[in-house]
């Protein structure tokens, strides 16, 4: 693990150090964020990354903002870590109590008293964001503290896991518990996904789940020019906060991380899902020519 915080730290100085605004003209999709937060009476961060360039643009980037769901890609990548370091394996298997189920466990639901492995309980997690599955890789990492204290070694001083599901949606204003910054959240995305933190095959497996996610249909998926990939991660909680995170693909040029969060308004559900594909798609337009980078 040393050897890989070295070697973090090392890719991070290497990285330039230079915002989208140097780049292309970003002023169209502050304006569409902006609307948003006065149309929501919301407070909304956002954070795009440039992966290969490592040009950056966020709003209210450095704010805290409710992890709410978003936890599960970085407790599934806890997870493959460790089966990486041989600390634990996909395969290996627990037992579900009736006791261990919580709110919204849409396939855990149906394995009260049986045995699931541990890569179908990510696999659960990520694709539906079933909630006891979440709370079972949680344990089997070593609880939040272990999350909070990967997430320091890799370079991310900001994200923080401090409660299980359903309590860390609670999102109360002002509370530091389970919370991120967008740019914090996106950089972290980045080193998961494409730095030397996790093998190639956790790479491609965590990649995996995140395109193959079924509850994010209507949001930046709706979004996506033709030809683009995706992959992601939605979350929901109190005191109106949405979220989603999401690395995005096109075609032979670099792929982007995008993090968006909304807190703090009293829209609906709805309502805050739309302001998401707005964004998304302010943000989108500025890459649909393949002269930029």
């Amino acid at each position: 693990m040393k050897n890989s915080i070295i070697l973090l730290l090392a890719l991070y100085l290497l990285v330039p150090s230079f915002s989208f605004a140097a780049i292309i003209d970003f002023s169209q999709a502050e304006k569409a964020i902006k609307m948003q937060e006065e149309t929501l009476s919301a407070r909304i961060g956002v954070a795009v990354l440039n992966v290969e360039s490592g040009a950056l643009y966020s709003f209210r980037g450095d704010e805290r903002f409710p992890l709410t769901s978003t936890f599960k890609s970085i407790a599934c990548a806890k997870l493959l870590y460790d089966v990486d370091q041989e600390r634990n394996e996909l395969s290996q298997t627990v037992t579900v109590s009736s006791d261990d189920l919580v709110t919204y466990s849409p396939i855990l639901e149906a394995y009260a008293e049986k045995e699931i492995t541990l890569g179908d309980s990510c696999q659960a997690t990520m694709l539906t964001s079933d909630n006891t599955a979440a709370n079972i890789i949680i344990e089997s990492v070593g609880g939040t503290e272990s999350i909070t204290s990967f997430l320091r070694d890799i370079g991310d001083m900001n994200t923080r896991l401090d409660r299980v599901e359903p309590e860390l949606n609670e999102a109360l204003p002002h509370d530091l518990r389970d919370t991120t910054t967008p740019i914090s959240m996106t950089k972290t995305l980045s080193e998961l996904l494409f730095g030397p933190v996790l093998s190639q095959d956790s790479r491609v497996q965590l990649i995996d789940w995140m395109k193959r996610n079924e509850v994010t249909g209507n949001l930046l998926r709706s979004a996506l020019p033709s030809g683009w990939e995706i992959g992601d991660r939605s979350g929901a909680g109190g005191f109106g906060s949405r979220s989603i995170t999401a690395v995005v693909w096109r075609d032979k040029q670099s792929p982007l991380i995008v993090s968006i969060y909304v807190s703090q308004t009293d829209a609906s559900m709805d309502q805050r899902n739309l302001a998401i594909v707005e964004i998304g798609k302010s943000i989108f337009d500025l890459f649909t020519d393949s002269t930029k980078p």
